[in-house]
């Protein structure tokens, strides 16, 4: 199985955290590794909430600049360096990772 390590900056680190389950959040600090499918969906389930919630539309969440979209695009060029789109492209669908991987995150002072 692969593994992707990734530096974060302490901001980035702080969103990232707030964004993952729990369990995921707790293996974060940590720094252990995170099966890829379940990083990935726990930050999609996060971004798309506003639109499941009826706070916002897709479009809407994506024409906006975010913090968390631009977390999610920078991790993504990671493991799909030939789309940092590819799993933006999947809000509100069901995620679909043909990657077997898992991501450590550290945080760079």
């Amino acid at each position: 199985m692969k593994q992707y390590e990734i530096e974060l900056n302490g901001k980035q680190y702080a969103v990232l955290e707030k964004m993952l389950s729990y369990d995921n959040a707790q293996r974060l600090a940590m720094n252990q590794s995170i099966n890829g499918y379940e990083f990935f969906s726990d930050m999609l389930d996060e971004i798309y909430s506003p639109v499941e919630d009826g706070w916002c539309t897709l479009q809407t969440l994506l024409d906006e600049p975010d913090e968390k979209l631009n977390l999610l695009r920078y991790i993504t060029a990671f493991v799909f360096p030939e789309d940092e789109d590819y799993l933006v492209k999947q809000l509100g669908k069901n995620v679909k990772c043909p990657k077997d991987f898992e991501i450590v995150i550290s945080l760079n002072f």
